[in-house]
């Protein structure tokens, strides 16, 4: 998720915790996290990209080194928090290109620890270091890039 510049703050509650996402950062919300979008206003624009296979990663770096394109610190993951409430929720689940609705009588956001890898996470897009020589060509678009998913088809 990309929230457009003029639209404000957008908050996240994810099983993993909260993330207040301001414009210019994006958020990763890995398929199958249970999460839930709060604005900071009335009205929000944004850009949502759905993945239908693989996971973001990020670009091999190649001649660049390790100091170039985005840092692996900079990536932030949610601030711990649960509920613990006894109200009706209603949980949209998209299986095959149907969506599917569950209602429950909990918070799905009562996960109290996780451990691993496999969670939300922002970038601050300031964060990025830009690679370029103009002296006399321009290099490719991809060393713009702050993630990929790469292809399952070699060169594809």
């Amino acid at each position: 998720m990309v929230p457009h510049c003029a639209a404000g703050d957008l908050k996240l509650t994810t099983e993993f915790g909260l993330l207040a996402v301001s414009p210019g950062e994006i958020v990763v919300i890995p398929r199958g996290i249970r999460f839930s979008v709060s604005l900071a206003h009335a009205a929000a624009r944004g850009y949502v990209l759905e993945v239908f296979q693989g996971h973001f990663t990020l670009p091999d770096l190649g001649p660049i080194g390790a100091n170039g394109l985005a840092n692996p610190r900079d990536f932030l993951y949610p601030t711990a928090c649960f509920e613990e409430r006894e109200v009706h929720f209603t949980v949209m689940h998209k299986f095959q290109g149907e969506l599917f609705a569950a209602i429950q009588n909990f918070s799905p956001f009562n996960v109290v620890a996780w451990h691993g890898n496999y969670a939300p996470y922002k970038y601050d897009l300031s964060n990025f270091c830009p690679m370029n020589a103009v002296s006399f060509d321009h290099p490719d678009p991809s060393i713009f890039t702050v993630l990929t998913v790469p292809s399952q088809t070699p060169g594809g």
